[in-house]
């Protein structure tokens, strides 16, 4: 049963320093709290199995209170995050939508690839996203740091954390190399006729699919597309090569044989998307080969947990509360995947 009843919070004045504050009652967390701190309690503890909706209606509170509620309980428990412990991190960044200005908007997120645990959310991307990190960690703690090709990831770990091996994850490696591939593809389609263009645009996922995935039918359009498209057909043949290192090298030694003998072959082709893969390749291929280095070391959890977080976005149609959303983040880890949020 619920109780409500009424309470005259007193304006107190000091004639002393000639401040003025609300009175405090030990059964509220703040003056100005219009629930007890043991409905609070109650809310932050059902909040774990049960949708803020689910909660809202259950104690007769509007939603916008129930938030608020759990908001303040997080922003004390992430208040810090200790990670002088860390030895290994991964950096990665996600798509959250647009600005006002309809500019994308991104926030970087840093977690502990051992424990799974968030160590760091920054706005944006970049090395601004991660200022504040470098104090959270500790320079003779940090072995390794898992991340995409980014330079500026590359510099901040070289000028913070001189003596930590990069990993460049494999996952974004083929990503890039999807990417040249598509740009490959739509050059080709930019010099089609309208019905030539038409049939190329239907075929997109056809190249960004592995091999192992293509059926029978797909198969034979990419014979036929490497028949009549050399140069694209080459391209696909050479992202399934890229990928079939990751497979069979046994070590770092015969990765880097593998990936300098891909990129030798790669500029040997004349096409200036896989020429440009090469030099990337050759650039970073000291963070490529760490891969093996630390006994396959990736990042790949990082896409299953921002898949998480595109659920946490879906389930509220969408944050405009960015801090709630940061901090409901620092929590993921250990949020069951529910109906709604």
């Amino acid at each position: 049963m619920l109780v409500y009843f009424r309470v005259k919070i007193h304006r107190l004045y000091c004639f002393n320093c000639h401040c003025r504050d609300l009175e405090e009652l030990h059964f509220l967390s703040s003056p100005r709290a219009r629930i007890t701190k043991a409905l609070e309690q109650r809310i932050i503890e059902e909040r774990r199995e049960r949708s803020i909706r689910s909660v809202a209606e259950k104690y007769r509170l509007r939603w916008e209170l129930v938030k608020d509620v759990e908001k303040r309980f997080l922003a004390r428990k992430y208040a810090r995050t200790p990670a002088a412990h860390v030895r290994r991190i991964g950096i990665d960044e996600i798509h959250i939508g647009r600005n006002p200005d309809r500019a994308y908007r991104f926030l970087t997120i840093v977690r502990d690839l051992q424990s799974g645990a968030v160590i760091h959310v920054g706005d944006g991307k970049g090395i601004a996203a991660l200022e504040g990190l470098s104090k959270k960690l500790r320079k003779k703690k940090l072995k390794v740091v898992a991340m995409d090709m980014s330079n500026a990831y590359s510099s901040w770990v070289e000028k913070h954390f001189p003596k930590a091996r990069i990993v460049f994850d494999h996952f974004h490696v083929i990503k890039l190399m999807n990417e040249r591939l598509d740009k490959l593809r739509r050059r080709y389609i930019a010099q089609l006729d309208a019905s030539q263009r038409d049939q190329f645009k239907k075929l997109r996922m056809l190249f960004l699919r592995n091999m192992e995935n293509q059926d029978a039918d797909s198969r034979l359009i990419l014979s036929n597309i490497r028949r009549n498209f050399k140069e694209l057909g080459d391209a696909y043949m050479f992202k399934e090569g890229l990928r079939s290192i990751y497979a069979t090298a046994k070590n770092a030694l015969e990765a880097r044989a593998a990936f300098r003998r891909w990129a030798t072959l790669a500029t040997e082709t004349g096409s200036k998307e896989l020429i440009a893969m090469a030099k990337t390749i050759r650039e970073k291929l000291s963070g490529i080969i760490t891969y093996w280095t630390f006994d396959h070391l990736s990042n790949a959890s990082t896409e299953g947990f921002n898949n998480k977080i595109r659920w946490l976005m879906r389930l509220a149609y969408g944050f405009h509360d960015i801090s709630y959303l940061k901090l409901k983040i620092f929590q993921l880890p250990s949020i069951q995947p529910q109906k709604e949020i």
